[in-house]
């Protein structure tokens, strides 16, 4: 069985919109206060995405897991 995390950021913009960054392979054991961290650092770097993020609106972690079953039988 094989598990992988999604961490899912949402962002307003400063044309007020919202945009959003997914990063696949994501630590399932991130707490609260690193998820904060890099969103706050994401802002304070926003000049280097092509869509600016300008305030927090979501964080969330997405867990798949996959089971292969032996069909040979």
């Amino acid at each position: 069985m094989a598990e992988d995390t999604r961490l899912i950021l949402t962002f307003q913009t400063a044309e007020e919109k919202i945009t959003t960054f997914t990063f696949n392979y994501a630590k399932p054991s991130a707490t609260q206060a690193q998820v904060k961290n890099l969103m706050d650092t994401m802002i304070a770097n926003k000049s280097i995405f092509e869509t600016e993020p300008t305030a927090k609106i979501s964080a969330k972690t997405i867990t798949t897991s996959e089971t292969v079953y032996d069909l040979s039988a």
